[in-house]
């Protein structure tokens, strides 16, 4: 077959030999044809045989190379309206089964368009941020998306897509100008299925970047800015990705893509089977990064989020999850407004509808910029570390958790609970929350709490964890209830800040609301708030009250609780301590029998005489909390509960030890007028016993029984109760 040489495309047609073939040197849509009889002509491939008056010319490409949209006439310039050939030629290669191949250039299509992609299209372009589809900045209600996918087995990669409202790099997209939507896949029809999207850029839409309705969808290696309204107007749902309202998808998988400036929500997860969300950028996000409802089998890895306004991960009654291995950057920082908790993680259910079950949160790092400092003010916060809420079979592992809480960081401020927490557990319902496990994490630098327990948790277990700077409690738990069964095991929490001055700052603070504390155990925690001035590198100051403290609101009451091989050092009043409403608890309040164990707990460090921690030492009103301590002597300080033993450590004058007949508190001497006495010296008069509040001489008449400060002299007093008494047990009783 001989060969013809045309400079365009009306040459070709201008043919009359059908035996000939005809090279076309046009530099966009030239190339090698010949003549056939088919009928059908896209001017793309295929054109028609004008001067014989029939039939068609043949384009002769490669199959691995697809076609060019060029060949349809597309400019990519920036300027001419290349809808009409952009659409030709992903027909036309759709058809063919090849890829549509897109040049270098900004492809410009009109508001009032939409490019439709069948099932089978290839879009392929040069490379991200160098072939660009574009659209202008007018919005029509009839084409609210720049393309649709309607079909299956389609690809699409390395091609930028923008929504017609550019604007500064780093700009918040706010206006509702433009393309709602950049990519539409499926909306009101069955889900499509096998979407591949990589190596594409997504910008200036305000609304969504894709829109999907889809099974076996892959998302990876994509950019998106500026995508969304930058608010936390919830109702609207922006975001980047998303298939807020659309059932039926399955299997996605979103990886190793970039998100700036995206509002309101960046991933939108809905009702998904299998979602794999990995190794993915976020930054500057107005609500939530990634919002996940109801999904089933989901794993979240290796992403990173830097400022999200609301949670930085949302599952609301997800089950098998898997979060491991993220960070977070004030992720929660509410930079688009109040977003409310505004936590790196959020698990469970915010509506009480269902409870989520079945999640692993493993080896993150979450990291937020608080530091507590009276006055301070900064733009960007972590809010929250870890929020779990009515959520089932929850193993919290191995994370690391710093610097949390909203700025600024004023004494003064108002006290707010959900503000400054490591990790929160929240049960709005008696029991909604079973098998918790928080083990192994490190939390340090928390404006309130490291780990806040509120509601009525069933199995929970606290174990190994370290806490340190924390400003008001290590471990809160709250409205604790019948049948826990709960564990707080193995901890080494130290160096609370107490940073609100609160009356009552704990290591372990323990709280009943109108219930019972019950099956319950704490054991085994290293607990220390000491001064340690005598060394050289450490030069701390003791903040915390207490080790251990329980306390209620209404009524508390005890039974089946097990505190026992703690140690705790170094607090400025009890090691472990309770408030005066605490109470044993009994199902025969006429037969008391003290179902309650406080035993082998020690204080003392390297610099101080170790000792067996007595609860409530200090405290004028105590539950009856039977101990066994050590002594040479009876002792002439303290609260002691009847039937407590201390045991003589030197019994060779054949005094085994001492037993406390009633309860009431210990005093070594009667009090006597005109002495002097020291701050924490105690006295009996008959059967009351007074504490020396304010060191001073004694009057002539002494302290009266009343409650508050009680002059006598310059002596100052406090009434501590009834006097104790101690019957000393021999030996040869003991035979």
């Amino acid at each position: 077959m001989t060969t013809v040489t045309v400079t365009d495309i009306a040459g070709m047609q201008g043919i009359t030999d059908t035996s000939t073939g005809v090279l076309v040197t046009d530099s966009e849509r030239g190339g090698l044809f010949r003549y056939t009889r088919e009928e059908k002509y896209n001017n793309g491939t295929a054109f028609p045989a004008t001067r014989i008056g029939a039939g068609t010319w043949q384009r002769l490409f490669s199959m691995q190379e697809g076609l060019n949209v060029k060949w349809f006439g597309a400019k990519g310039d920036g300027v001419t309206n290349d809808a009409v050939a952009l659409q030709a030629g992903i027909q036309a290669a759709a058809a063919a089964r090849v890829p549509l191949v897109l040049p270098a250039g900004i492809y410009y299509i009109t508001e009032n368009t939409t490019l439709n992609l069948t099932s089978g299209t290839y879009l392929k372009g040069a490379a991200r941020n160098t072939t660009v589809i574009q659209t202008d900045r007018g919005f029509s209600h009839d084409f609210p998306a720049l393309v649709n996918i309607t079909g299956n087995n389609v690809t699409v990669e390395d091609i930028s897509f923008s929504g017609g409202r550019p604007r500064g790099d780093k700009d918040r997209s706010a206006a509702t100008a433009g393309r709602y939507a950049l990519i539409n896949i499926t909306f009101d029809i069955e889900p499509a299925s096998n979407i591949l999207i990589q190596r594409c850029g997504f910008a200036d839409a305000f609304g969504k970047g894709i829109l999907y309705k889809a099974s076996n969808v892959t998302i990876r290696d994509c950019d998106f800015k500026r995508i969304g309204r930058y608010n936390i107007d919830f109702a609207a749902v922006d975001g980047a990705i998303s298939n807020f309202g659309r059932t039926g998808c399955a299997n996605i998988l979103l990886e190793r893509n970039s998100f700036e400036f995206v509002g309101t929500h960046c991933i939108s997860s809905f009702k998904i089977s299998g979602l794999k969300i990995r190794d993915n950028r976020l930054e500057n996000i107005s609500g939530i990064g990634l919002a996940n409802q109801q999904c089933v089998d989901v794993e979240v890895s290796g992403n990173s989020l830097n400022r999200t306004g609301d949670n930085g991960m949302d599952f609301q009654r997800c089950e098998r999850i898997v979060i491991n291995n993220n960070t977070f950057n004030n992720a929660g920082d509410k930079n688009a407004g109040n977003a409310g908790s505004a936590a790196a993680i959020f698990v469970g259910d915010d509506y009480g509808l269902a409870a989520s079950s079945s999640t692993i949160i493993s080896n993150n790092f979450v990291t937020g910029n608080y530091t507590p400092k009276k006055g301070q003010s900064a733009a960007t916060f972590q809010n929250c570390g870890f929020y779990i809420i009515d959520a089932n079979h929850v193993k919290v592992t191995n994370n690391i958790i710093r610097y949390i809480g909203a700025l600024p960081a004023d004494k003064d401020a108002p006290y707010v609970l959900e503000d400054g927490n490591a990790i929160m557990v929240v049960n709005t319902q008696k029991g909604a929350g079973t098998d918790i496990v928080i083990e192994g994490n490190t939390l340090s630098n928390m404006k309130c709490n490291g780990i806040y327990v509120n509601g009525q948790s069933r199995e929970l277990k606290i174990k190994n964890n370290y806490i340190d700077k924390f400003g008001v409690h290590g471990i809160l738990m709250c409205a604790i209830g019948t049948n826990l069964f709960s564990q707080v095991e193995g901890n080494t929490i130290v160096d609370g800040t107490n940073f609100y001055n609160k009356p009552v700052a704990a290591d372990i603070f323990v709280e009943a609301q109108n219930a019972w504390i019950t099956n319950f155990n704490i054991s085994r925690n290293q607990l220390r708030n000491d001064s340690r001035g005598s060394y050289s590198s450490r030069n701390d100051t003791v903040f915390t009250t207490h080790g251990i403290y329980f306390s209620a609101k209404g009524f508390g009451k005890f039974n089946n609780l097990l505190v026992t091989d703690n140690q705790v050092n170094g607090h400025l009043m009890d090691e472990i301590g309770f408030s005066d409403n605490i109470a044993e608890y009994s199902v025969n309040s006429e037969n008391y029998f003290p179902l309650v164990s406080f035993k082998n707990n020690f204080s003392g460090s390297t610099d101080d005489q170790p000792d067996i921690i007595i609860p409530g030492l200090n405290q004028r009103h105590k539950p009856k909390v039977i101990t066994e301590s050590y002594g040479l002597q009876a002792p002439v300080y303290g609260n002691y509960s009847a039937g407590s033993v201390i045991r003589n450590i030197s019994p060779q004058n054949d005094v085994y030890g001492w037993v406390a007949a009633n309860s009431g508190f210990a005093a070594g001497s009667r009090w006597k007028g005109g002495m002097g006495y020291a701050a924490g010296q105690t006295v009996y008069i008959n059967e009351d016993v007074y504490r020396c509040v304010t060191a001073g001489v004694s009057g002539k008449a002494g302290p009266v029984k009343k409650e508050g400060l009680l002059s006598d002299g310059t002596a100052r007093w406090e009434y501590m109760g009834d006097r104790v008494y101690f019957k000393k047990v021999l030996l040869r009783d003991l035979r």
